[in-house]
Order: C-alpha cells, then structure tokens, then sequence
C-alpha cells in the first residue's frame, strides 16, 4: 500500500457531566496518569459483554498534544481468527484458509514466558478521539462511534475508577451549527422522524441441558430498531411475529414518528426538541427534523462535522498527523465562534 492521503470524516461532541465540576480531560488525564489504577492497558479492559469475555475495548495509547488529550478506543476479540487467501499465480483456484492471533509469530529472541505475557490480538476496529476541556473532535469507525466512546469513558471514569460521581451521567452530544440554531429559533421543532433498521446479531444456540456445545447460529434483533419495537410490542415481539424469512435476510425497517396535531403546550414543545437532541447517536440519515414553519433538516445538517485529509501508512493512521488537523480544525470552529469556548484561566 505504502503512504497515501485519505479522506475522513471528523465529528464534534461537547460532553456534558451532571454533578461533576472537572472537565473531561481532566478526568482523563487523572485516569491514565502514572498513579493510576488504570496505568496499565491490562487494568482498563472494559468487558462489553458479559456473555462473552473474549470481547472487550480499552483507550489504549494516549498522548497530550499542544494542550489537548488524544487517544485511541480499541475493540478487539481474544482468540479471534482471520480468513486469509493465498494468491497463487500457478493455481487454478486460491486456497483459503484462516489464521489466529495465537499463530502469529512472535519477536525474534522472545522466550516462552515473554509470548505468553505479549499475547498478540487481531483489532477489530480503532477510534480516535481528542478532548479540549469538554470539547470532543472524533473519527469513529464503523463498530466503534460516540455511542461507543460514551459508554466507555462512562465505565471507566465511573464504575472503573470512581473518578465520575455515582449519581453523574456523562453524554456527548451533538452541537447544532450556527445557521441550523437560528432557523430552529425561528421555527421551533414540530416532527422528528427516526428510520432505522432492525440490525441483527448472531447467537449461538445450545441444547436444553445447558450443555456448551453449540447446535448451530440463530439471528436474534439486534440495535435501535429492536430497541424500539421491544419497547411498543413487548419483549418477545420477535417470537410472536413468527417471521417465515430468516432475520438476517428480512430487511425490517423501523420508523418512529413523533409530532403534535394543531398546538402543544410549552412544555410539549420542549419535549420535542429535547427528543431531536437526544438523536446524537443516530446515523445522519436516519433522522429528519421538520420545523414548525415549514422546514426540515436532515441529521448531517443539524450536527457539527468536518473532513480531513489524513496521512496512512499500509493502513495505519499517521496520529501525529491526524492529531494536528484536529487540533488545528477545533481551534478554527473556536475562533469562527461556531463553538463556545471558555478558557479555563479565564480569558476568553
């Protein structure tokens, strides 16, 4: 592959934490600092699912650049194998095989005790992310986004170390842009429509003795969509629709439409638009925002993102590069007033 440019998208959050008077990054740095419980990558694994152990996500390296902490969220699976082709110029077809991180070679003169501590692992996928006080700029991947990042830094600020307050919530949400905020003023929200499909997850399906051995894969619902149809149907919608297409092939689609018909009280109109507030996780085009005069926005014109021009070496994010453009790029929104910044020291 060697060095080429790639563009990416970038993504602002302002993380907001009730009952706590740190910022973020402070609350970062005091959580990966040297005396930290946390110090060590080993002791900040976050488990994400306790069915599965093998599955887990760390902020793995982590930097300080002209003031601003940067990191990586790592998601990876122990034991996890990947396929490989091999491509034979001489064969009348390619053999595909699969590899696991335990056959990975390790370093030249490391002894059996140095592979067993150095285990290696694929990475499934990495997000990075820098934080300004509580000013977030991130480019998230395809398995890991600010839902993602959200619920990590809530575990591991919180229920790791205690840092976050036990009654705190930490949410990193959407700041809208400068001309959205003023049509919006203008034209309070009337409607906000959610479309997004039901997302399936396979699970490994076992006999009624509870016996581990596995007698095959059922495609159970899975994401946003099979949140809300659970939360209108009850929890066992899915067996009682008796689908006759395999799940992972039936394509369903979910849309959640609230609104109001003629008048809404105060309090109902705040209602609506804490709910198209609340949709900082939603992909851009599952959320449409119709305005009272008239209007609509659609989730990428209501959210604050931008693109970059990043440095990749064979795939690999060039960090000392990507870390500048998000520092330069926040510090433009900042002087643009397009975000609110209040210095620390007190000046502005």
């Amino acid at each position: 592959m060697g060095r080429e440019k790639k563009r990416k998208s970038i993504h602002y959050k302002v993380a907001t934490i009730s009952n706590q008077t740190q910022t973020l990054q402070e609350m970062l740095e005091a959580a990966l600092c040297d005396q930290s419980d946390a110090h060590y990558a080993a002791n900040r694994m976050e488990k994400i699912n306790p069915d599965h152990d093998s599955i887990c996500r760390l902020i793995n390296h982590h930097t300080v650049f002209q003031g601003m902490f940067f990191g990586q969220l790592v998601r990876f699976e122990s034991g996890r194998s990947q396929v490989l082709m091999t491509l034979d110029e001489q064969a009348s077809e390619y053999s595909i095989d699969t590899i696991t991180s335990d056959a990975v070679a390790g370093e030249e003169g490391e002894s059996e005790s140095e592979k067993v501590r150095r285990k290696k692992e694929f990475i499934d996928s990495i997000l990075y992310f820098g934080c300004l006080d509580n000013h977030i700029v991130l480019m998230q991947s395809q398995a890991l986004t600010s839902r993602e990042l959200e619920t990590h830094l809530s575990w591991l600020l919180g229920t790791r170390l205690s840092i976050m307050a036990r009654n705190s919530a930490l949410m990193l949400q959407d700041k809208i842009t400068e001309e959205v905020r003023a049509k919006v003023e203008r034209s309070p929200v009337k409607t906000v429509s959610i479309g997004t499909p039901v997302e399936t997850s396979e699970q490994q399906s076992g006999d009624d003795s509870g016996e581990s051995v596995s007698k095959g894969v059922q495609w159970v619902p899975a994401g946003r969509g099979a949140d809300i149809l659970s939360a209108a149907m009850g929890a066992d919608w899915f067996n009682r629709l008796k689908l006759d297409d395999s799940l992972d092939e039936a394509n369903l689609q979910v849309q959640l439409k609230v609104t109001y018909l003629r008048k809404t009280s105060k309090t109902g109109q705040q209602m609506l638009d804490n709910i198209a507030a609340s949709m900082r996780h939603s992909h851009d085009d599952d959320v449409v925002v119709e305005l009272k005069g008239g209007g609509k926005l659609l989730g990428k014109e209501v959210r604050l993102n931008g693109h970059l021009n990043v440095q990749a070496t064979n795939g690999i994010v060039d960090e000392s590069d990507l870390y500048h453009q998000m520092h330069t790029w926040l510090l433009s929104k900042i002087d643009d007033d397009e975000i609110e910044y209040i210095d620390p020291d007190g000046d502005d």
